[in-house]
């Protein structure tokens, strides 16, 4: 989880970062229900000022708190089984997550009110960028969170475990849902993006794949995969979770079986991390991005949390041939080492 937010301004790297910022756009199907007049009017009042203003009362530091210890105490008892995962370290780990919620929902109240065009009846809501939603460009969250995400790398450096890192992961989607549980659907839609870029941001390292595009042009072949595969990241990790949790059926972990909304979550997020390490494995030319990297947290947390290894040596067979068989012939003689390194560094048992 490097912290780098001074992205290099080159068009390679613009363009990937576009395709990483179009991840949070807000989620409407919650309001669907509505017709477009109703919708536009909740949400024209839920990103006012005092729209805002009211969500952060609700999302006051008492709550985060209160929210960010209970998460602590959920996580602490799914890595029940490791000796490593004392309270202490857990319980200081919340309180530096919730100095980073704090610090998320005073740029949640500074960003500007959604910019909502004056459409014909039926017009989709969907508006040309994330600043036309209210939401700050990608580089400018990544900016003022990044003295806050450096302490919590550093926190995961100092533990010298792997599992430093699944520990913050688990309290920061355990506490995005009791945090989005305070609020009203139509507060959510906007905030959730905020908390889903958190969570990404310590779970898959997107500026570093961003980054490692500095040493192509637009016309590179091998960016030219990238740029075209990288917007299916989420449909791909969809249809492979779909297909993969059919053959495990009967697997049931502490926190519930594979159809559990939080359990799917988790996994969807997980093979959308497995895309981000090939890609960035793939245009740095580098292999050790997995195998010193990704299979290491793998062995480490999954391990801790019972997961049986198949599952993941399974998981990551399904996904691998999930992408390339949305490659073309020609795209598929570039990616196929990256991909055959995957699954060579999680080896069946």
């Amino acid at each position: 989880m490097p912290v780098s937010p001074n992205l290099p301004q080159v068009d390679t790297v613009e363009r990937l970062t576009t395709i990483w910022a179009n991840r949070y756009f807000p989620n409407l199907s919650g309001l669907l229900g509505d017709n477009e007049f109703t919708v536009r009017s909740k949400l024209r009042e839920a990103v006012s000022k005092q729209g805002r203003k009211q969500t952060a009362q609700k999302l006051n530091k008492k709550v985060i708190e209160q929210q960010c210890n209970l998460a602590a105490v959920r996580t602490r008892s799914l890595y029940s089984d490791d000796k490593a995962a004392n309270f202490k370290e857990i319980s200081n780990l919340a309180k530096l997550i919730s100095r980073i919620y704090l610090q998320l929902i005073e740029i949640y109240q500074e960003s500007a009110p959604v910019v909502l065009s004056q459409g014909k009846q039926g017009r989709a809501l969907t508006e040309p960028s994330l600043e036309s939603w209210g939401i700050p460009k990608i580089n400018r969250l990544a900016a003022a969170l990044a003295p806050l995400l450096s302490e919590l790398q550093d926190h995961n450096r100092l533990s010298q475990s792997f599992q430093s890192a699944g520990f913050a992961t688990t309290q920061i989607s355990l506490s995005n849902a009791l945090l989005l549980e305070q609020l009203e659907p139509v507060e959510q839609v906007f905030i959730k993006c905020y908390f889903q870029f958190l969570e990404e941001q310590v779970a898959l390292p997107w500026q570093q794949m961003c980054a490692a595009a500095v040493a192509y042009t637009s016309r590179s072949a091998i960016f030219a995969v990238v740029e075209r595969i990288l917007p299916m990241t989420h449909d791909i990790a969809v249809a492979t979770y779909t297909r993969w949790s059919n053959t495990f059926q009967n697997y049931n972990s502490r926190r519930g079986d594979l159809s559990s909304p939080a359990v799917k979550h988790s996994c969807i997020r997980d093979f959308e991390m497995f895309q981000v390490y090939l890609w960035l494995s793939f245009l740095a030319k580098d292999l050790t991005f997995v195998k010193q990297e990704l299979s290491a947290i793998c062995v480490m947390v999954y391990g801790v949390l019972n997961i049986p290894w198949t599952m993941t040596v399974d998981g990551n067979i399904l996904l691998m041939r999930e992408i390339l068989n949305r490659l073309e012939p020609h795209e598929k003689n570039l990616v196929r080492p990256y991909t055959q390194h995957m699954i060579n560094a999680f080896p069946d048992r």
